[in-house]
């Protein structure tokens, strides 16, 4: 009764791939050893200060956004015009609270009326949370 146990252990443990290879899980469940320097090398890995994350810039004030929103059947969303009213052109990114943020939008010199629409990430309504360049 013990081996058939096993057996059916190992062969619901095993995943089918969509190539058709079996790879059993018991294989991935495997224990390691770890060396004493490969743990003296961690703990000093963890020690490190950790690195500072450089925030992006806040786009300029010449360019601005006008934000309308919407809902529908599948839930909230916003569209957000972005306005460049600057003498040069500007590349900025729509950073959006409840809602997905647009990739970064390149604007003309004098472009008016980018739309970027975000849909809801969690049924709330999104709105702009601030202009970033990029």
């Amino acid at each position: 009764m013990f081996r058939i146990r096993r057996l059916a252990a190992l062969s619901a443990g095993a995943l089918v791939l969509g190539s058709g290879a079996l790879i059993p899980s018991v294989a991935l469940a495997a224990p390691t050893s770890v060396t004493p320097a490969a743990k003296a090398q961690a703990g000093n890995s963890q020690a490190q200060a950790p690195t500072k994350v450089t925030p992006m810039a806040v786009a300029p004030s010449c360019v601005t956004f006008t934000q309308y929103p919407h809902s529908d059947i599948l839930g909230p969303y916003t569209n957000v015009y972005v306005d460049n009213r600057c003498s040069t052109a500007q590349r900025v990114k729509v950073i959006m609270r409840n809602g997905y943020d647009s990739g970064c939008l390149q604007l003309a010199a004098g472009e008016l009326d980018r739309k970027f629409r975000s849909n809801s990430n969690n049924s709330l309504q999104p709105y702009v949370d601030r202009l970033e360049s990029c």
